[in-house]
């Protein structure tokens, strides 16, 4: 049998009601009248459990009346007052590497820059903080979970318009997480706001990798040029965004470190809604390939996207190995 005080479930109790199980249990049970039941009912754990709890720790049970429901209810909001007033706040344990935005890194950028895409932030009714990444790659999230330690669960929502692609979500409960977020520059309600964060020059390609997964595409094809006279392949690429300022930066700087050429930044409006799309052509979509996928493993991309570029190369006859 395993002992108390190594009880992974009985630490957790200690912890939230500041003390030790054996005094905690004696004092409800014997100064404020508590049953085995009221005991586990307090502390959601099986009343049977509480009664073996009882005979390992050697604590004797009262022979009484039990209590009404009622002095139980004014017992427990007795107790509850009381922590209140000591000011105890517990707070459950994180199931990711909340540590994970305090130092840059190749993943850490690369998360980052999907955040940027399709990350939200938000502290909800009761003052919980959370953030969340949503994409209708399955893929994506799975590797986003990996890299950040992540137990929880990955929801799904299905659309009733057949046309939409199912959605995927993973939402870790951080307020370490959302405070290092905010530190970088991230905000609740940032589509349109957001700006480009101070990235160290080394990875700063790992951060396009994961904003280009987010809310990036590559398209190549045959396309009629101005002339209407002749068809000619095109291969373009596009980072899409509310925000204006982002782009113009993310574009500022992609000339600096991934030696782009061109490009056009060009602005959208559909539903009253303006988005704005950052747009390379068939040169710099090559380069721009280079700069993200040198050297990367594939747990840090999206393969679909980067297969897409390979079936553009093949048919251009170009080797494109990162």
């Amino acid at each position: 049998m395993q002992k108390l005080s190594e009880s992974q479930r009985v630490s957790e109790i200690e912890q939230k009601w500041q003390g030790g199980i054996e005094k905690l249990f004696y004092n409800w049970h014997w100064n404020d009248g508590f049953t085995h039941r009221e005991i586990a009912n307090t502390i959601d754990v099986p009343r049977p459990t509480i009664t073996r709890w009882f005979r390992q720790l050697n604590i004797s049970t009262q022979d009484c009346e039990r209590p009404t429901k009622r002095r139980y209810q004014i017992r427990l909001l007795k107790i509850l007052k009381q922590i209140q007033k000591k000011k105890i706040h517990y707070e459950k344990p994180c199931l990711a590497n909340k540590h994970f935005f305090k130092s840059w890194g190749p993943g850490m950028a690369y998360v980052l820059g999907y955040f940027a895409a399709d990350g939200c932030m938000y502290i909800n009714h009761r003052g919980s903080h959370f953030i969340e990444f949503t994409s209708t790659d399955k893929e994506l999230i799975e590797k986003v979970k990996i890299l950040i330690s992540s137990e929880h669960k990955i929801g799904s929502h299905k659309h009733e318009n057949s046309n939409l692609l199912c959605s995927y979500r993973l939402q870790v409960g951080s307020k370490e997480m959302f405070n290092d977020l905010s530190e970088l520059g991230f905000t609740p309600a940032k589509s349109k706001t957001v700006r480009l964060p101070k990235i160290p020059n080394e990875y700063f390609s790992h951060f396009v990798r994961g904003f280009f997964d987010g809310d990036g595409c590559v398209y190549f094809g045959n396309c009629y040029k101005n002339d209407r006279q002749r068809r000619e392949f095109v291969l373009s690429t596009r980072f899409s965004s509310g925000s204006r300022e982002f782009l113009q930066e993310l574009w500022h700087y992609l000339k600096i470190y991934a030696d782009i050429k061109g490009g056009s930044l060009v602005a959208k409006e559909k539903d009253d809604k303006i988005n704005y799309d950052l747009q390379f052509s068939k040169n710099d979509s090559i380069q721009l390939f280079h700069f993200m996928y040198k050297g990367v493993t594939e747990i840090k991309f999206l393969e679909r996207k980067y297969y897409k570029f390979q079936e553009a190369f093949k048919i251009i006859n170009y080797a494109g190995v990162a």
